[in-house]
């Protein structure tokens, strides 16, 4: 292999490996924070969510995101930097603590920093989690902080790492319920396996499992106590779509996971494999392995086997429950071992130096392209640059200033927006408001005024009250009639753009103020 300088070394290097991913997702918290204050998917309805602290929200979501979001806005307030601030803290701790599995099972360095970097080269984490991510984020790092944990235990056996494994796990099941198969495929895989079911402590595993069944019951105890049907709610959700015999619907989901899981490992998968095919495939040499590298072998083999199995589980859980609402971003769980398990076959046989220097290039290229398109995106919000909808670039700030302006009591009243997206961007610029959308209506006292706000369209499509408010999910009975209508307003926002004139994309939102005493405002 060719050499390589000290600048070039210092980026496979653990101090150059944290660096690189710190810089990376600091960029793209500084690029998103900069352009735009305007919350887009997911972000928008949580910060509806957490103007009051409970010990649940939803049932077919855990509520350890709100928990941590909730803390994170008493420094930031409801805006984008604590949106963007926990994500990508989040983020770092997943990248982070698989880097640290990785140096478990990779003895190669720079195959080890390849194999955390590769995850910019899956669609869902390259692209898609710069928007739009919440509880995912939270999967994701607690995912990788039980793997690591639970090598851990395996490893030294101490209380230490017990407790790691038991917030961890604790952490996971309150992130996202699909969390449960990343501890059941690593336990598992050790039992299956003669060396690591030897490590097994049973006392150390109570004990997380204690730590992590008191994290979790704070939640138990809301879905027992509010009596909400935990399990059938999730295969409510996981049951939607097309109805028809079990044997379609099995094989309907078995074909949407397959489908998934391959969408979810592109463009990672055929990349991986067209450069590295003769040390994944038998063709290159079995590199000899040191005494040193025993362990990282059956580190290596673990983590592998865990693959297998958490894909079996996934799998056999669609057969069991007739599941077809699946979707590539479910895959985070099933796949998280998926780049390690890769580079760990390949740094066991001989590869082409070329191969790594191409692949390394690859990933570059590919986070310099996202970055291009992202950019372009809060410079130019149009069809042509950012697709319909742009939500992330929607100027819903410039909503909340003018509705202050026009109605200051707006400042301190209850607002009901008849879209999520309307409701948690209004909290942005008026936080002190009460505010409720249709999948949440807060606890606190009704507040002197109300104003019902709905978004009427794009460039004159002038939507009604009672058009927004049958879309929006509000029951009808809830429409406040005339005589409780004390005033309507048109409020015209004008999007940015760095060459269209002002007005080239306009919003109309609807403002009606309403008697206080109105069902909707209560």
């Amino acid at each position: 292999m060719p050499e390589e300088t000290v600048s070039t070394r210092f980026w496979w290097r653990p101090a150059g490996v944290v660096v690189l991913i710190a810089g990376y997702l600091l960029l793209h918290l500084l690029l998103r924070g900069t352009f735009s204050p305007t919350l887009s998917t997911d972000d928008m309805f949580e910060n509806v969510f957490v103007q009051e602290l409970k010990l649940g929200y939803q049932v077919r979501q855990p509520p350890v995101y709100e928990w941590l979001l909730y803390g994170v806005q008493k420094i930031f307030g409801p805006t984008i930097w604590s949106f963007l601030v926990l994500k990508y803290s989040l983020v770092l701790c997943f990248a982070l603590f698989l880097y640290g599995v990785a140096r478990q099972a990779i003895a190669n360095e720079k195959l080890a920093a390849l194999a955390v970097f590769s995850w910019v080269a899956f669609y869902q984490i390259g692209f898609n989690l710069h928007e739009g991510v919440t509880h995912t984020a939270v999967l994701m790092a607690a995912s990788a902080a039980t793997v690591y944990c639970f090598l851990w235990v395996l490893r030294d056996k101490t209380v230490g790492a017990a407790v790691c494994l038991g917030l961890a796990v604790g952490f996971g099941m309150l992130s996202k319920h699909s969390y449960v198969l990343v501890p059941a495929a690593m336990f598992l895989a050790a039992l299956s396996d003669r060396h690591w079911r030897g490590q097994i402590r049973l006392p150390l595993l109570v004990a997380s499992g204690v730590i992590a069944v008191l994290l979790y019951s704070p939640y138990l105890y809301w879905v027992v106590s509010s009596e909400q049907a935990l399990v059938g709610s999730a295969l409510n959700v996981m049951r939607e779509g097309e109805q028809g015999s079990d044997v379609t619907r099995i094989l309907t989901g078995e074909l949407r996971l397959l489908t998934s899981l391959l969408g979810f490992s592109a463009p990672f998968l055929p990349l991986v494999l067209l450069l590295f095919f003769p040390a994944l495939f038998g063709k290159g040499k079995v590199r000899e392995r040191t005494a040193s590298d025993a362990e990282m072998y059956r580190v290596g083999q673990l983590l592998q086997r865990a693959l297998l199995i958490s894909l079996a589980l996934a799998f056999t859980g669609v057969l069991l429950s007739g599941a077809q609402y699946i979707k590539e971003r479910h895959m985070h769980p099933v796949l998280l071992l998926l780049p390690l398990v890769i580079f760990f076959q390949i740094s066991r046989r001989t590869y082409a130096a070329r191969s790594v220097k191409i692949y390394s290039s690859v990933l570059a290229v590919l986070v310099l392209v996202v970055l291009g398109i992202r950019i372009s995106g809060f410079l130019a919000p149009d069809k042509k640059m950012c697709g319909g909808y742009c939500r992330h670039m929607k100027p819903y700030e410039d909503l909340g200033e003018q509705l202050k302006a026009q109605f200051p009591e707006a400042a301190q009243a209850t607002i009901v927006s008849l879209d999520e997206y309307t409701g948690g961007n209004l909290r942005v610029t008026l936080p002190d408001a009460r505010h409720i959308i249709q999948s949440f209506q807060p606890s606190t006292d009704q507040r002197t005024d109300c104003f019902i706000v709905w978004d009427m369209g794009d460039d004159g499509t002038n939507r009604g009250i009672q058009t927004a408010l049958s879309s929006s999910g509000f029951a009808s009975s809830k429409t406040p009639p005339h005589d409780k209508t004390l005033r309507s307003h048109q409020i015209d926002v004008s999007w940015p753009h760095l060459w269209k004139k002002e007005n080239f994309r306009k919003t109309t939102f609807g403002i009606a103020k309403v008697d206080s005493d109105s069902e909707i405002c209560r």
